[in-house]
């Protein structure tokens, strides 16, 4: 009997092509429905619940969102001022950004699954090593140096790669789902962090959080976090396999690339200039300051359910639509905020900006394998993910600066609306350009249906 050949063509969605994959690979087999229903349902969301868990507690999630709760309670501790305790974060921030190259290149050759659970672990001990310092000034540099050196290693970057080499029907959701772990992060560690710091002190709360890390997060990833049997890691160079999907060096060099790195560095350029401004622009139009961060916590709340719902998505359309889809809805967020937006209508400007960030979560690891395929997936993410640190210097920065030039936010929202609204086009050109180089790169076979 020869072998079937199968020939794909047009622009599938992920559900489309994982359910193509897996009628290919059961094909020759007869396992009974319901065992086999369950036994798949287990292995592929324990896999996600592992994750969530993972991002909830990593570095950009517990770190970050804790540090200025943590900031003056660590200058009155050791005698630092504000500008040497920031100093310290900023090179851990710099650290983390050269590292995300060698993450994603690690993820490539060696897998995600002990690089995610050896950071995960350092990373713990490390946090709770803030809680020893003896008041030097090189030991608070040295732990966060060691803090961002680790970040990586516990980001999306390798949890995005394991899930996006997993054969699946739902890939977009799982991203999705696991991606908003971070988001659910930043609404409760903020909270969690100034319960410890009030009930118990600096050096506990830090202690509590880096046990939280090596008592929870770390023995659900050793028990759950799996990757798929045979894509753990790129194929060897020269093999057949190898040909799925592009190089590196390919990647970077194709007008894809180019397009899905401008584009988002623009969309979080504007969304983290709103985040940043949006309680002093608010309470600049004469809105209470409580009701004002209420209204900013919509940002967090929204961007969960975003994350979800554009997941989901991106398994029933064309990858490029759902970001496009999000854009469009943080452009008219912004432009309504530019109007002078409060109230009511500040909080829907508020939920559609948050809705349309949340898509970035899930659709950039998609766009990824859509476009390049799962060669250099690690890699390839991480260079894009530098547009989150990118457009979070960026966008806050020129904001403050349009408002200083101009006396109030109007015409640099205006500015932001027209960009977001450019990077919508540009995601639009990108829908047109094909995956001639990955198909071509591919040939035809299972691995190409990813």
């Amino acid at each position: 009997m020869g072998k079937a050949q199968y020939t794909i063509k047009g622009d599938l969605t992920f559900r489309q092509r994982g359910s193509l994959t897996s009628d290919i690979m059961t094909t020759s087999t007869t396992q009974k429905p319901d065992q086999s229903t369950l036994a798949t349902f287990w292995s592929h969301w324990s896999v996600v619940g592992a994750s969530w868990i993972g991002l909830f507690f990593h570095f950009g999630s517990l770190l970050i969102n804790t540090f200025g709760i943590f900031l003056t309670s660590l200058c009155a501790e050791f005698g630092w001022t504000r500008a040497e305790v920031s100093l310290a974060f900023t090179l851990a921030m710099v650290t983390a950004m050269i590292s995300m190259p060698v993450a994603g290149w690690v993820t490539d050759r060696h897998g995600s699954r002990w690089l995610i659970i050896g950071a995960t672990t350092l990373y713990g001990l490390a946090l709770a090593a803030l809680a020893g310092q003896s008041g030097a000034y090189w030991q608070l540099v040295a732990i966060f140096l060691l803090l961002g050196l680790l970040g990586p290693g516990t980001s999306a970057i390798p949890h995005a790669t394991l899930l996006a080499r997993r054969r699946s029907a739902r890939a977009g959701l799982a991203l999705g789902v696991a991606m908003s772990g971070t988001a659910v992060g930043g609404i409760v560690w903020p909270a969690a962090a100034q319960y410890l710091l009030d009930r118990f002190g600096l050096r506990t709360g830090y202690l509590l959080l880096g046990a939280g890390i090596l008592l929870i997060a770390v023995p659900v990833m050793l028990l759950l976090l799996r990757e798929e049997p045979g894509r753990q890691s790129a194929p060897p160079p020269g093999s057949e396999a190898s040909s799925a999907g592009l190089t590196r060096l390919e990647a970077l060099r194709s007008p894809a690339f180019l397009i899905l790195g401008i584009s988002f560095i623009i969309f979080m350029a504007s969304v983290q200039a709103i985040m940043i401004h949006l309680v002093p622009m608010l309470t600049d139009r004469g809105m209470l300051a409580s009701r004002a961060a209420w209204i900013a916590s919509l940002l967090g709340l929204a961007g969960i359910f975003g994350r979800i719902v554009c997941g989901y998505l991106l398994d029933l359309l064309p990858p490029t639509t759902v970001p496009v889809i999000a854009f469009l809805l943080v452009a008219v967020g912004i432009i309504l905020l530019a109007t002078g937006a409060s109230g009511a209508l500040a909080m829907v400007a508020v939920l559609l900006i948050g809705f349309g960030y949340g898509a970035d979560a899930a659709s950039i690891p998609c766009l990824i394998r859509h476009y390049f395929g799962t060669r250099a997936f690690g890699q390839i993410y991480s260079y894009l993910f530098v547009a989150v640190p990118i457009g979070g210097a960026i966008g806050p920065m020129l904001m403050g600066i349009g408002f200083v030039r101009w006396g109030s936010y109007r015409l640099v929202l205006i500015g932001w609306g027209v960009l977001t609204l450019l990077a919508a086009g540009l995601m639009l050109r990108l829908a047109t350009l094909g995956r001639d180089a990955v198909d071509r790169s591919k040939g035809v076979g299972t691995d190409g249906l990813d």
